[in-house]
């Protein structure tokens, strides 16, 4: 599946939280055509922007951008990387294989959201993964944020309106 490209509003608010010291978020995940419009020039002093042909990934630990750097191409392997340095309880793969090909159905996505409803960290979760995914994104929850909880299709729905509102 073609990673979509999320709001710049989003990205704004992943960034920030990867930033934040006292925030969970350890790493701000961009697919190409989101970092395209980041300016790597104007990262503060210590964050570290990795680029691979499959995104970017922005942090400020330097043992996070070399395991990213060091991921495997292989689709499913990598995702498993990703979820690790993202913190989700289950990667991409595993998520699907619970849902037995009904994704649209039984997949949730769930999303830490600022007060600006703007979305900090979201990850898809199977049944199974779901509570854990619940509780993962409660910690990014920002003060007078929200836990939203929604379908994959009405999340990639939301991203695309978002992106055309934008334009």
């Amino acid at each position: 599946m073609t990673p979509v490209p999320e709001p710049a509003g989003d990205i704004r608010a992943q960034i920030a939280a990867t930033l934040d010291r006292h925030h969970p978020k350890r790493a701000c995940y961009m697919v190409p055509e989101d970092a395209e419009r980041l300016d790597l020039k104007a990262l503060p002093q210590g964050v570290y922007a990795a680029q691979r042909t499959e995104g970017t990934l922005v942090t400020t630990d330097l043992g996070i951008a070399e395991l990213f750097d060091a991921a495997p191409a292989e689709t499913d392997a990598f995702d498993r990387v990703m979820a690790e340095i993202l913190g989700y309880p289950e990667d991409k793969a595993t998520a699907v294989a619970r849902c037995r090909g009904k994704q649209a159905v039984y997949a949730r996505a769930v999303q830490a959201r600022d007060a600006s409803g703007h979305v900090v960290t979201e990850v898809f979760a199977s049944p199974v993964g779901f509570l854990p995914a619940c509780a993962a994104m409660q910690e990014h929850v920002p003060a007078r944020g929200r836990l939203v909880i929604m379908s994959p299709a009405a999340a990639i729905s939301r991203r695309v309106a978002m992106r055309w509102v934008e334009q």
